[in-house]
């Protein structure tokens, strides 16, 4: 098994996207984390984290939980995620 694989993020209230490697053996809730500080700095300010924000299988729009492992979880190589 692959320990990341690599996902589609896109976060609305900015307008982008990004492209993430992230590993499949940590909790969804831990990349999460990782993700909102990667945006909050490439967005240079405008993302900011309010503690309130969910991801979301783009396809379709099922919210995933914070508490699983990635590797439990329906993402897999190529998912397409939104950080809302």
């Amino acid at each position: 098994m692959k320990s990341k694989i690599l996902v589609i993020i896109y976060v609305p209230l900015i307008e982008k996207e990004f492209d993430m490697y992230i590993p499949v053996v940590k909790k969804v809730g831990t990349i999460k984390n990782l993700i909102i500080k990667i945006v909050e700095e490439e967005s240079e300010g405008i993302f900011v984290n309010d503690n309130c924000k969910s991801l979301y299988d783009k396809i379709t729009g099922e919210k995933i939980d914070d508490q699983i492992y990635v590797k439990e979880s329906s993402i897999k190589n190529g998912s397409k995620l939104i950080l809302y």
